[in-house]
């Protein structure tokens, strides 16, 4: 059985780019309240530029990401797959699910 590629993982299971971008920013959400008790670390993080560097073509660079992994047989559709769930449980608690 072929493995399906990332794109098509990503229409089987009915996603659009807004959803993946949804998603990651909640998960960049739960990073930045990491920081609740640190919060100079927070500080730190936004004026290093890093957070700018990270929101550029988050979803591009996460989709192509993913797809490289699979690829070189650094991860399996099962994974993917597991990841693509996070994404529908993110995309419903958005209410669009």
């Amino acid at each position: 059985m072929a493995t399906l590629s990332v794109k098509e993982l990503m229409q089987e299971f009915g996603f659009q780019i807004d959803d993946i971008r949804w998603h990651l920013c909640s998960e960049m959400t739960k990073r930045f309240f990491a920081y609740r008790e640190h919060p100079e670390g927070l500080t730190r993080l936004l004026w290093s530029g890093a957070i700018e560097k990270d929101l550029y073509d988050m979803e591009e660079r996460f989709l192509r990401g993913l797809q490289e992994d699979l690829d070189r047989g650094m991860t399996d559709e099962a994974h993917v797959r597991q990841i693509f769930h996070e994404v529908r449980r993110s995309k419903k608690r958005r209410g669009r699910g």
